[in-house]
């Protein structure tokens, strides 16, 4: 299969990325930073001693960054001396992440050819190779393996209608899930499907889900950190907002806030937009403008304190988790394209969480669905009459906040079980 892929996959992906960049900033953005890496990678790594381990961890983007942060954390912590070097496949993390102290180098994964990954882990040379949740490239897993170079899969998940168990991915990725050292399924349900693809239990330990801890230790600085000015404040007012939302969420979001927003007098709105582009920026204020509704964008008050318009639009990342911190009701965005975005951030703070119908790639949205912490929509009729019921119902609103706060805390500790499995295994890690 590998040979198939090589063949034909591969020049066409090579393709479309080149097309792509001539109409998509962020694939011209990766394209572009892709060009010099190799230069820069080999630079940063000649300076190490010779002795100096090292471990590469993959992540897409911005949701499998927040899910190997406690691991690359806790390595560093234990070894200080081990370089790490993190990659990222999409410009959205690689932005994102504009510097972490446990982090030594940061790159883009080159695309998926085989001289790209061999020239990758070569230079590099890592003693481990560590895949948040699922960015799993042939070229590069077959070129590790025949290395030597052990590869764990940490935070995974594998959805029961994925696409990955069907028809010839799943032909592809059986042929090359065989070259993990060791997968860290998230629950059992997700490593009885990993069987599929990598038939050998004792090569998998159910950990759960680092999310968890992840996102609790970021509620815990965020508080000490406080609020982002946004509004004045007002004890008597409800504050809405919509998380990291695509158009495919807009449709239906927006017009079910302006509504609500009509129909409460007391309700004012945050919308954080996924992506930030001056087009889809006018259009979300558009939207807004077109019922009359006020609105204004961060950039244009934050140096003033705090806007006096009912809907403030975030035009800069990462200011999401705090902004969770000073709102009571949020919808997360994602769930009616790819997939719901991180819904545990809200939820850390007591919030109720409503999202789309695309939403079984996350764990915690389902577990949160299962206590009544959470709700799935199919239109804007339906996240209206959620929200809705939420604004005026006081009493419900509470209880939904302490059976989502319980939740997180109930699951703790995933990272402490792959640190301790990783450690016992890999010794130079300690």
């Amino acid at each position: 299969m590998l040979i198939i892929y090589n063949l034909f996959l591969v020049p066409l992906l090579w393709l479309g990325f080149k097309i792509g960049s001539l109409f998509n900033e962020k694939i011209r953005q990766g394209n572009l930073a892709r060009k010099g890496q190799p230069a820069r990678i080999k630079n940063a790594i000649s300076n190490l001693k010779p002795e100096t381990k090292r471990i590469l961890v993959h992540c897409t983007s911005v949701g499998e960054w927040e899910q190997a942060v406690p691991i690359i954390d806790r390595i560093k912590k234990i070894n200080p001396s081990i370089f790490i070097v993190v990659s990222f496949f999409s410009p959205s993390g690689f932005n994102y992440v504009k510097s972490h102290l446990s982090v030594d180098l940061k790159i883009y994964l080159p695309l998926d050819t085989k001289p790209a990954a061999r020239k990758l882990m070569e230079t590099i040379r890592p003693e481990m190779w560590i895949i948040s949740k699922f960015d799993v490239w042939p070229n590069h897993l077959a070129v590790a393996r025949k290395m030597k170079i052990p590869i764990v899969l940490t935070a995974a998940t594998l959805s029961p209608n994925s696409g990955r168990i069907k028809g010839l991915a799943k032909m592809l990725n059986k042929s090359v899930y065989k070259y993990f050292d060791y997968i860290f399924p998230i629950s059992d349900d997700d490593l009885e499907r990993f069987m599929v693809l990598f038939p050998y239990r004792e090569k998998m330990t159910v950990a759960g889900d680092t999310r968890f801890d992840r996102v609790f230790a970021k509620s815990e600085k965020t508080r000490k950190a406080g609020n982002i000015s946004v509004f004045e404040p007002d004890k008597n007012a409800l504050t809405i907002i919509g998380g990291s939302t695509w158009q495919p969420d807009e449709k239906h979001f927006l017009p079910a806030l302006i509504s609500l927003l009509k129909r409460h007098n007391n309700l004012r709105a945050i919308v954080v937009p996924h992506e930030l582009h001056k087009s889809h920026l006018v259009e979300i204020e558009a939207a807004f403008s077109a019922e009359e509704i006020e609105t204004e964008r961060y950039t244009e008050f934050s140096d003033a304190g705090f806007t006096t318009k009912k809907v403030a639009i975030v035009d800069t990342i990462g200011m999401l988790a705090r902004l969770y911190l000073q709102t009571d009701l949020a919808y997360v965005g994602g769930s009616f394209s790819s997939g719901v975005h991180n819904v545990m951030e809200p939820a850390v703070f007591g919030q109720p969480v409503v999202f789309g119908p695309v939403h079984v790639n996350s764990f915690e949205a389902l577990e949160l669905k299962k206590i009544g912490s959470a709700f799935a929509v199919e239109n804007t009729q339906d996240i209206e009459d959620i929200f809705g019921r939420l604004i005026i119902d006081t009493k419900y609103r509470k209880e939904i906040n302490a059976n989502a706060v319980n939740l997180i805390k109930n699951n703790l500790g995933a990272t402490d079980k792959i640190i301790n499995l990783l450690t016992e295994r890999y010794d130079f890690i300690s």
